[in-house]
C-alpha cells in the first residue's frame, strides 16, 4: 500500500519539531551549565567562597549569607563580569556580625586514670605538638589521650604558657581531675588519694603558681573506711589529752571536738571522719565517757566499736567512783560492754616482772632493756625485732632470769609491735602501768597501740599514752640536670658528629636520624629549657635560597625532636643562611663545617618574640 504524500509532510513537521525543541533543551541546559560553573570558578578565584550558584533557564540567582554589604556587592561584581548583570538575581543575605564575639582562649583537660582528654581553643602560636607529647607520657603505654583542639587567630599573651605548664605539673600528681585553663585562671576539681596527699598537693601549688595566674581548683578525698571506729582520752594532774578520734560525720565531730576543747581549755584537736559501721548512738557514747572521765582526776578511756575500757588511776574517794561509773552504765545504750577498774596504790608496790624499756631512735635504732624467763622467748623476741627494723638496727639487751615469777614477754610482743608505727619512741612495761611515748607520722596512732595492747593488760595496768604527731618529711625529687649541664650533653655530641642532611635538601639522611636519637635522650631530662636550632649554610649558591634552606633543616630538626617526645614548647628553630660562617668557604673542607646546626641558649622572651615572628 502506498503512503500518501500528505502523511509525509505532517511526519517531517513533526521530527523537525521534536529536534528543534531537544536542540533548545540541550542548548539551555548547556548555557545554565556553563554559566554556573564558571561563574562558580570566578567567585573562588574572587575569594568568595561563603555563596552558591543556581541557575533557571537564563536567570542566575547568588545565594548565600555575606558577611557585609562590601562582600555581597563583590559578590554581584564577579559574577557580572562572567554574564550579563540583567540576568543576575540577588539572593544574598547580610550577616550581622556585631555582636558576634571571638571565641575566648581556652583548653579543657578531664584525666581518668591513665586515659586523658582534651577540648578547646587555642592561639595560633600553640606548640600542640608539644603539649600532646606531654600528655602522652602521662597516659602512659596502657592509657589513651583523645584531643578536640580548635586554633584561634588569636595570638597568646606571655600568661597563656605559664599556665599550660602549671596545668600539666596539676595533672601529673593525680589520677582524675578536671582543669579548665585560660591565661589568667585554672579552676576545676581533683580528686586525692586521702587528706595527707590533699595537704601534700596544696604545698605543691602554692610553691608552684606563677605569681601572675590564680588558681581556683576544689580537692576532693574519698573518706577512708574506719575498722574498727575508736576512740581514745586521757586525763592527769593539770591537762586533758585527746590521743585518738574516729567519727562518721561531721555534726559528730563537732560535738565532740567542741566537748574536748571544754574539758582542755584547747582548741585545735583533730577528729577522723569515715566510712564504716558504727552503732547509731556512737556519738552518745562519747560524750558520756567524756562526761565520765572528766568527774576524776586521773585516768583514761578507751573506746573500740562497742567495748570501752575505763581506767581510773587517781581519784578523791573509792565511793565516788562507784556512782561515776554507775552513772556512765546508765547512759550507754543496750549492747555496750564496760570494762571500768580502780587502780589501788597498794596494787602497785608488787613488780614481779622487773622493768622493761623499749626505744627507738630517730635514726631508727631499735633496743630492748630488762628480764625474761627463757632463752626462747628472747630469740623469738630477737627476730620480731629484726623483721620489723633490719637485723642491723637491733640491739637485745634482754637477759634470761628463770627464778622470776613471771615475765612481760607478751607484753614486749605488743610493744615492738607498737614501736614499729613509730618514728622514734619509748615504751615502759612493768606492773603499774604501760607507757608509750614518741612522735608519728600518722595522726591517731595511738588507737592502733591500744589495739594492740587491748585485752591483754593486768587489772592494774593502765595504758598511758603521749604522741606527737609530726607531718611526714616531703621527698624532694632530684633535680633535673642545669641549663648549661643540658647543653654541654648536646654539644659533646656534637663535638665529634653533626646532624647531616641529603645534598640541597632539608630531609635529614640516616647518620644523622642516629644522633638525633642520642640528643633526644639528653633533652628529655631538660623540660623548662628555652633552646635556639639554629641552622647554617655555606655561600655556595644564592643568599636567599641559603636562608631559607637554612631555615627549613631547622625546623625539620625541631620536628624530629617533637617526634622523640622532647618537650619543645621553649624550642625555636631559626636559619641564618650563609651569615655566621666558622670557617672560610673557599675550600670543600671549610664549607663542610660551616653547613651544621647548633643549639645555643636562649631568653624565653627572645623564644617567644621569635614564634610570634
Amino acid at each position: 500500500m502506498r503512503v500518501p504524500k500528505i502523511f509525509w509532510n505532517y511526519f517531517s513537521f513533526f521530527s523537525a519539531a521534536v529536534v528543534s525543541v531537544l536542540l533548545a533543551t540541550m542548548a539551555v541546559d548547556f548555557i545554565e551549565n556553563t554559566s554556573r560553573v564558571q561563574i562558580k570558578k570566578e567567585l573562588l578565584a574572587g575569594g568568595v567562597n561563603w555563596a552558591d550558584v543556581e541557575t533557571i533557564g537564563l536567570q542566575v540567582f547568588l545565594i548565600g549569607n555575606a558577611p557585609d554589604e562590601a562582600s555581597r556587592f563583590n559578590a554581584i561584581s564577579l559574577a557580572g563580569n562572567v554574564i550579563d548583570a540583567e540576568r543576575l538575581i540577588d539572593q544574598m543575605n547580610i550577616v550581622d556580625n556585631s555582636n558576634i564575639k571571638p571565641p575566648n582562649l581556652k583548653l579543657e583537660i578531664s584525666k581518668n586514670g591513665k586515659d586523658v582528654s582534651v577540648y578547646g581553643i587555642v592561639p595560633e602560636n600553640f606548640n600542640k605538638v608539644a603539649f600532646m607529647n606531654s600528655l602522652q607520657r602521662q597516659r602512659g603505654s596502657s592509657g589513651s589521650v583523645k584531643e578536640f583542639i580548635e586554633f584561634s587567630s588569636k595570638k597568646a599573651d606571655q600568661n597563656w604558657a605559664k599556665s599550660i605548664r602549671f596545668g600539666l605539673s596539676v595533672l601529673e600528681g593525680v589520677s582524675l581531675a578536671r582543669l579548665e585553663i585560660t591565661s589568667s585562671t585554672i579552676q576545676g576539681e581533683v580528686v586525692a588519694e586521702n587528706l595527707e596527699q590533699k595537704n601534700l598537693l596544696i604545698k605543691q601549688w602554692e610553691d608552684g603558681i606563677p605569681k601572675e595566674l590564680k588558681q581556683k581548683i576544689k580537692i576532693k578525698f574519698p573518706r577512708p573506711f574506719i575498722t574498727p571506729f575508736s576512740f581514745r582520752a586521757t586525763k592527769g594532774n593539770n591537762f586533758f589529752r585527746l590521743d585518738a578520734c574516729s567519727a562518721d560525720s561531721k555534726e559528730a565531730v563537732s560535738q565532740i571536738l567542741k566537748e574536748v576543747a571544754k574539758l582542755s581549755g584547747e582548741r585545735g584537736s583533730k577528729c577522723e571522719i569515715g566510712l564504716g559501721q558504727p552503732s547509731d548512738s556512737w556519738l552518745d557514747v562519747v560524750l558520756s565517757s567524756l562526761t565520765a572521765l572528766s568527774e576524776i582526776t586521773e585516768g583514761s578511756v578507751t573506746i573500740i566499736n562497742d567495748e570501752i575500757s575505763f581506767v581510773v588511776q587517781k581519784i578523791d574517794l573509792e565511793l565516788e567512783f562507784q556512782t561515776v561509773i554507775k552513772e556512765l552504765e546508765n547512759a550507754l545504750p543496750d549492747g555496750y560492754l564496760l570494762d571500768a577498774k580502780l587502780i589501788s596504790s597498794l596494787e602497785e608496790k608488787d613488780d614481779p616482772g622487773g622493768t622493761v624499756v623499749l626505744t627507738l631512735s630517730p635514726e631508727g635504732l631499735f633496743q630492748v632493756n630488762g628480764k625474761v624467763r627463757f632463752e626462747t622467748t628472747r630469740t623469738t623476741l630477737t627476730s620480731l625485732a629484726e623483721a620489723k627494723f633490719g637485723k642491723d638496727f637491733v640491739n637485745n639487751k634482754l637477759k634470761i632470769d628463770a627464778s622470776m615469777p613471771q615475765d612481760w614477754s607478751d607484753l614486749i610482743m605488743f610493744g615492738i609491735e607498737s614501736m614499729s608505727l613509730l618514728k622514734n619512741g619509748f615504751i615502759e612495761i612493768n606492773n603499774s602501768a604501760v607507757s608509750v611515748s614518741g612522735e608519728s607520722n600518722e595522726a591517731n596512732i595511738a588507737v592502733k597501740i591500744a589495739q594492740n595492747f587491748y585485752g591483754k593488760l593486768a587489772s592494774n595496768q593502765p595504758l598511758k599514752t603521749k604522741i606527737g604527731y609530726v607531718e611526714p618529711v616531703k621527698v624532694v625529687e632530684p633535680e633535673g640536670p642545669t641549663d648549661e649541664e643540658c647543653l654541654d650533653g648536646v654539644d659533646n655530641l656534637l663535638a665529634e658528629r653533626k646532624i647531616t642532611f641529603e645534598p640541597s635538601s632539608d630531609r635529614i639522611n640516616l647518620d644523622g636520624q642516629q644522633l638525633l636519637d642520642e640528643i633526644a635522650d639528653v633533652l628529655r631530662d631538660c623540660e623548662e629549657l628555652s633552646l635556639e636550632i639554629a641552622g647554617h649554610t655555606d655561600s655556595q649558591g644564592r643568599e636567599g635560597m641559603n636562608l631559607q634552606l637554612s631555615q627549613s633543616r631547622a625546623t625539620a630538626v625541631l620536628i624530629e625532636l617533637q617526634r622523640r617526645k622532647v618537650l619543645t614548647t621553649n624550642y625555636v628553630a631559626k636559619g641564618y643562611g650563609e651569615l655566621q660562617p666558622i670557617a672560610e668557604n673557599d675550600t670543600e673542607d671549610g664549607r663542610e663545617i660551616n653547613r651544621r646546626i647548633e643549639f645555643k641558649l636562649v631568653p624565653n622572651n627572645e623564644v617567644e618574640r621569635d614564634k610570634s615572628e
